[in-house]
């Protein structure tokens, strides 16, 4: 559940950003940094709360891909919506 809350946040915020924007690429590369930025905050300025070692490099590399996966989601769905001008 977590990981669905996770990748619904960029998501969303591709999906918000493009129905008010005509760009395309930019929106999907300015949302693509969410996740990992989340990433990197929660492991060099949380306090680290786990008990072995941090493999933050995987967990940035496939939170990453996930995120960017997420973002283009949102942001081909808007852009389909504002093409066909459904409003919601």
């Amino acid at each position: 559940m977590k990981l669905f809350v996770i990748l619904l946040i960029p998501f969303s915020i591709g999906f918000i950003i493009r129905l008010f924007t005509k760009h395309d690429i930019g929106v999907w590369l300015l949302t693509c940094t969410i996740l990992p930025a989340a990433i990197l905050i929660e492991e060099f300025l949380l306090p680290y709360s786990g008990g072995g070692a941090s493999f933050w490099p995987i967990a940035l590399f496939f939170g990453g891909f996930y995120g960017a996966i997420s973002s283009g989601m949102g942001v081909v769905i808007a852009s389909y919506i504002k093409k066909k001008r459904i409003h919601i």
